[in-house]
């Protein structure tokens, strides 16, 4: 897969696994990280700057789509390693970030025994993070970004575009790209399917060229991607309220989805991850039926 100059992945070793987690390096006369990864990353991270031509030294800014562990829990530790770096993340992300502890906790209680893979996040100073509310362009030296909030993932995901070759960051919110497959991403606690709906909606209208998925790598198809993922997306939610409103109890829906979606388990996105996945469909219904 081909990315433009000016940007260079970083294969994470998400969840142990390669080309599952990706981290993205942007920027010529300033660089900048998009989506770091877990804290389990930064040794990956490290490497990728030890082996090539910048130094660690050299970074100037994290980009945060979103809080989640396997999006931005190296941010803390990166920030104690580079103290001046910025960090730009949605306004809602900021409280979770400066005091990380209901953040983890969150997480622990999604993912259970596997919480060790999301590794951890150490608190970053109020003093490095620049909030992000609404639509606005942020600079990386002579690149321009196009913060775009795009909630539904969760509350506080932005995506992003880059002005210039129009390409798109888009977080979670374009769903996952692995194996040649796109795969829901609906976790808890905050999965909302009509705000994910608007928010591909708005990432279409920007026009962009080409998705850098963190999960995993280029395609040039966004627009045909983004269309393919609002359908899959609105299927699996429909499947599962079938039974959710039938009152099927939680242990056999568990074994109904993972008969039924079993084409999407490997390289990463284990059955424990659709069933993460699951629970974050359940909440939305037990939200949208109170």
């Amino acid at each position: 897969m081909s990315l433009p100059e000016h940007v260079h992945l970083i294969d994470t070793g998400l969840f142990g696994y390669q080309n599952y987690g990706a981290s993205y390096v942007i920027g010529c006369s300033e660089l900048a990280l998009v989506d770091p990864g877990t804290s389990n990353a930064v040794s990956a991270i490290e490497s990728w700057f030890t082996e090539g031509s910048a130094d660690l030294s050299d970074l100037a800014s994290i980009v945060l789509t979103h809080i989640h562990l396997d999006h931005a829990g190296a941010t803390g530790e990166l920030v104690r390693m580079v103290p001046d770096l910025k960090v730009y993340v949605h306004e809602r992300g900021v409280p979770y970030l400066v005091d990380p502890a209901d953040l983890i906790e969150s997480v622990k209680q999604a993912t259970g025994d596997r919480f060790p893979q999301y590794g951890t996040l150490a608190p970053v100073p109020q003093k490095n993070i620049v909030p992000i509310k609404n639509e606005t362009t942020i600079s990386i030296g002579d690149l321009d970004l196009l913060a775009l909030p795009t909630s539904g993932h969760a509350p506080h995901h932005i995506s992003y575009l880059e002005k210039e070759s129009r390409i798109m960051f888009p977080g979670d919110s374009a769903g996952l790209y692995v194996d040649h497959q796109l795969i829901p991403t609906t976790p808890p606690p905050s999965f909302n399917l009509e705000e994910s709906i608007s928010s591909l909606e708005k990432m279409k209208e920007k026009r962009p060229s080409t998705l850098l998925f963190p999960h995993f790598g280029t395609r040039k198809n966004p627009l045909e991607l983004m269309d393919k993922y609002q359908e899959l997306l609105v299927d699996w939610v429909n499947s599962i309220r079938d039974k959710y409103l039938a009152g099927t109890p939680r242990e056999e829906l568990d074994s109904w989805v993972v008969r039924n979606f079993d084409q999407w388990l490997g390289n990463g996105f284990t059955e424990e991850e659709l069933l993460m996945n699951l629970s974050g469909v359940i909440r939305y219904l037990s939200w949208r039926s109170s």
